[in-house]
């Protein structure tokens, strides 16, 4: 699986910079857990599915999980996408029942309600790389392909950044709010971003003559030739050895090992 390699965005060191210089440490550790707990939920979702990550990034209004590999279910796509504001919703319901509960903890859970919030729908927004984005992407997948489908999201990127632009023109004859510069700044910059890099690489075991100290089931997995690649990854795990074989007009063809399927669907050469 490689490296596993954690950056942040130039943004969110910016944005980290000045809350905690201009004294606001306080809403900048809250909203970095809530931002963890979103993630978090990416995580949990994406490794049921049977992925893992190898990079994260984190990102001014969301943290980006990366992988090499591009074959992604489209119905997994959105299901890990909306998991993250999903997650963010329910912890603020959760609190703002507490607050008819135990009233007092309105004090104390206020900051992280907004946060959660704030996370949850800025992330809907229909912007790559945002989770709204990824779902969209999902859905259009059903009807064009990935290079397609980002060219389309660019220009939702380009759309938003310019809007948010405008709001903090705005802002500069009333109140000025940088939020609005600093995201519409992100979003720009993310329509230029790494497209290769979509979400997860599929978690398997490499080396085995370092890792295999016991005998291990072989499971034997037949597939047709032209079985998609992401139903093919969901057989691959690290509690045995897959052999696939390629069937043809009720005839196998070929036989092909896990390394071997593992080296081809890095390639994309399936």
């Amino acid at each position: 699986m490689g490296k596993f390699s954690v950056t942040f965005h130039p943004i969110f060191l910016l944005l980290s910079f000045i809350l905690i210089y201009f004294g606001w440490f306080e809403q900048f550790l809250i909203y970095f857990i809530v931002l963890c707990l979103h993630e978090f939920a990416h995580y949990i979702v994406a490794k049921r599915l049977g992925y893992a990550l190898n990079k994260v990034v984190f990102m001014p209004y969301g943290v980006g999980l990366g992988g090499v590999n591009q074959a992604i279910n489209p119905k997994h796509e959105i299901l890990i996408a909306v998991a993250g504001p999903l997650f963010n919703l329910i912890l603020a319901v959760i609190c703002v029942a507490g607050w008819w509960l135990v009233p007092v903890s309105y004090a104390y859970t206020e900051l992280f309600v907004f946060s959660n919030l704030t996370l949850c729908f800025f992330n809907l927004l229909p912007v790559f790389p945002l989770d709204g984005g990824r779902v969209l992407i999902g859905l259009f997948l059903n009807k064009i392909n990935r290079v397609k489908a980002y060219k389309i999201m660019k220009v939702f990127g380009f759309v938003f950044s310019g809007l948010f632009a405008f709001l903090f023109f705005l802002s500069v004859f009333y109140k000025i709010n940088l939020t609005f510069f600093f995201v519409s700044v992100f979003l720009f910059s993310s329509c230029f971003g790494n497209d290769v890099n979509i979400y997860f690489e599929r978690a398997h075991i490499q080396n085995f003559n370092k890792l295999l100290t016991s005998p291990m089931q072989a499971k034997v997995i037949v597939i047709n030739k032209n079985t998609p690649l992401y139903k093919i990854l969901k057989h691959i795990n690290s509690s045995n050895y897959t052999l696939f074989c390629v069937l043809d007009n009720s005839k196998i063809i070929k036989v092909i090992t896990e390394s071997e399927m593992l080296k081809i669907i890095e390639n994309n050469k399936y």
